[in-house]
């Protein structure tokens, strides 16, 4: 059996070390020291604020749950 591998390997929290703008939201900033949502793909980083991100991984949440209810399900 092949080890188990995440599909959060991409998401980190972090703290913005310079001002950015939320990938989530243009008009929300990213000041320096702001709590932050940080996805990598490939060599790109997307920055989220605080609130985006919660949105972000509460969506997220809801979409495994689904999903997990659906591989669970009996044919």
């Amino acid at each position: 059996m092949g080890s188990q591998r995440s599909l959060l390997k991409s998401l980190t929290a972090g703290v913005a070390g310079k001002k950015h703008y939320c990938k989530g939201n243009k008009r929300h900033v990213l000041l320096k020291g702001d709590r932050i949502l940080v996805i990598k793909i490939e060599r790109d980083s997307f920055h989220y604020c605080l609130d985006c991100g919660l949105k972000f991984i509460a969506t997220a949440r809801k979409d495994l749950a689904a999903l997990e209810t659906d591989l669970q399900a009996t044919p």
